[in-house]
């Protein structure tokens, strides 16, 4: 937009003119309101987005790759692991998200018109029970053969108070023909694909022009969100803005324009940008109308659901394998970060399970805990379980790399809580977000269970004892995600059993992983699923609201309780993830360059290029030696 057109200038004076400029950008009043833009042309912006992403501009902009490599304290041959795999997983959330929205949004413009398929999500369809409305299974990815997912959606029914929903007064912020009205997205610190996910997912699917905010830790993506999101921000739909300081970003959230806010982060940030919202909105907005105003991805204390039953020692070992992955990842400053194991008191391998969780937490390498105060949480987190009286081990393992220095607090420490109702149980690591690398193991006492053996493979100890304690807020914090492992001696058909899927239904997690680790269910919300708290969650731990929902299976208000479930394959599979193997950097940037394209044939013709440059300069480095070998002869 020219800069001479009129402006609805932000009322801020306190706000840094780089802040000013960035809401003034999008409270042009030449720009038509992103809300009442026709569907033909958000495709058109969706298609130019995918496009800039395929051009791949972005994947060196700032060197953004190194200076993340940089932050997570990672020299050497563990940074160049790390860049290549940062690249390969913004591009593949990217291209997901877009692929699938313009899948979606297609089918509804053009569906009934020129009797266009519906997507494969919507081809499937079951129900279980009598308000439960499954949609799949969908393959999840090519990259990851063997994981499919689905969409489980529960009706509201505000005649019976069923499923009530946390947000039923809520502020239409983006419906109407003004244009003072924009949302800010406080970037996450933790990954650089999230913020831009975020910006995506406001944009293009809620239509609300976006400032993101970057985090303090990640100033440097401003480079390569500008390239990608260039359409948006041409058109005054998107501006972003460094961090500056807390106070300030107080200041901007409370400028009148700001009538939506999207947070990835920890809870206690969503509560305060609710007490600050609160303030600048007192005397015009209740309460539940304000919450109504954030939506957040926030964090979980993820439970990591051991079902009862025969396991060989190949499906334990890689349970451990999938566990210990997800832990060491990050260093457990993920949201999704396994954070508790639930076991069966009575189950005959619990000590078996236990000794091979240590040799995985010992064999899979260890990275620093670069993210501000982990450390500090997690060692205070430690301390009060071993004044309290919890057994504490710490999982000793090799660096990520021969030049990567790590500390004995950087290690995993395993938590024997006990079990509840019992003598000597602790459930303090339950109740909080670890955001580090602490992990608790919990018994449940099943004695009470005096089913057959062949009626425990049909649930009883998940229905009876798992669910009831996961669902209960007081026992165990947030409802973001989890993961329920089962054995193949229960039968190849075991989890569609109708007794399982008893225990799905009822399970209020917002994405459930059956034999998988649990971050694929945030690719799921990038295909056609969501990503987000549980409904039934009221408290709120995990957030409000969720990302994804591509293909309009929950709508608007329409769908009140909603879930991803994702089936990995067999525990006998070997796990695709494991960090003491990642798959070497130049295998990820092949990868990369054949999928981040409209064309196989241009796919290929990247990938060949890539190859011969790597080979070209590989010869290169090897000049001086043998330079060196014909001198000397």
């Amino acid at each position: 937009m020219s800069s001479t057109m009129a402006v609805t200038t932000a009322d801020s004076s306190e706000l840094p003119p780089i802040y000013n400029k960035a809401l003034n950008h999008l409270l042009q009043e030449d720009t038509p309101p992103l809300a009442t833009l026709p569907d033909q042309e958000v495709l058109s912006i969706a298609k130019e987005i995918l496009q800039a992403i395929y051009s791949q501009q972005w994947s060196e902009a700032d060197q953004w790759p190194a200076q993340e490599a940089a932050l997570y304290k990672l020299p050497g041959s563990a940074a160049l692991n790390s860049a290549a795999a940062s690249k390969f997983v913004m591009c593949t959330a990217l291209m997901d998200y877009v692929r699938t929205f313009i899948e979606g949004l297609e089918y509804k413009v053009l569906g009934d018109k020129d009797k266009e398929e519906p997507p494969e999500l919507l081809k499937k369809k079951r129900c279980v029970g009598e308000d439960v409305v499954v949609y799949g299974p969908v393959s999840l990815s090519a990259t990851l053969p063997g994981n499919t997912f689905e969409v489980w959606t529960s009706s509201s029914d505000e005649n019976t108070g069923k499923h009530t929903s946390k947000q039923k007064d809520k502020v239409q912020s983006f419906t109407t023909n003004d244009t003072k009205r924009v949302a800010v997205v406080l970037g996450a610190g933790n990954q650089s694909f999230l913020g831009i996910i975020d910006v995506l997912d406001n944009t293009l699917r809620h239509r609300r022009p976006v400032l993101l905010k970057h985090h303090p830790l990640r100033p440097w993506l401003a480079a390569p969100y500008a390239i990608i999101l260039e359409p948006l921000a041409t058109r005054g739909y998107f501006s972003q803005c460094q961090d500056v300081s807390i106070q300030v970003t107080k200041m901007l959230l409370s400028h009148p324009a700001v009538k939506h806010v999207h947070i990835t982060g920890a809870y206690s940030t969503a509560k305060a940008v609710e007490e600050i919202l609160m303030q600048a909105n007192n005397s015009e907005l209740s309460s539940s109308q304000v919450k109504s105003m954030i939506t957040s991805e926030l964090g979980c204390a993820t439970p990591q659901i051991i079902d009862d039953g025969d396991y060989t020692t190949k499906e334990l070992s890689h349970i451990a394998q999938m566990i210990a992955c997800g832990k060491k990842t990050n260093c457990g400053s993920n949201c999704l970060s396994p954070q508790v194991v639930v076991l069966p008191k009575s189950w005959k391998q619990k000590h078996l399970f236990r000794e091979k969780l240590l040799q995985e937490l010992e064999r899979q390498p260890t990275t620093p805990c670069y993210y501000p105060g982990s450390l500090e949480k997690n060692r205070s987190l430690v301390e009060d379980c071993k004044r309290f009286g919890s057994k504490c081990i710490i999982a000793v393992a090799p660096s990520v790399s021969a030049e990567t220095k790590i500390t004995e607090d950087d290690h995993v420490v395993v938590v024997e809580c006990g079990t509840p109702g019992q003598k000597g149980y602790n459930s303090q690591p339950l109740l909080v977000e670890a955001f580090g690398p602490t992990l608790s193991i919990v018994e449940l006492d099943d004695s009470n269970n005096n089913s057959s053996s062949s009626s425990q493979d049909d649930g009883m100890y998940l229905a009876n004892f798992a669910v009831p304690f996961l669902n209960n807020k007081e026992n165990i914090f947030g409802s973001l995600s989890c993961s329920i492992f089962i054995p193949k001696s229960k039968g190849p058909s075991y989890h569609e059993s109708e007794p399982f899927q008893k225990v799905l239904s009822a399970l209020n997690y917002g994405s459930i992983a059956i034999n998988q680790m649990s971050l694929f269910g945030y690719t799921a919300s990038t295909k056609g699923g969501i990503w987000g708290g549980h409904s039934l969650e009221t408290l709120g731990q995990s957030g409000n609201g969720n990302i994804g929902d591509l293909y309009g299976i929950i709508g608007d208000g329409n769908c009140t309780a909603a879930k991803v479930v994702l089936y990995g394959p067999s525990l006998e599979t070997k796990p695709l993830l494991d960090n003491s193997s990642p798959p070497p950097p130049v295998v990820l940037d092949v990868i990369r360059e054949l999928i981040c394209t409209d064309s196989i044939m241009k796919g290929v013709g990247k990938a060949l290029v890539l190859i011969c440059r790597r080979m070209f300069y590989a010869g290169i480095s090897y000049l001086p030696i043998l330079g060196r070998l014909v001198g000397d002869n």
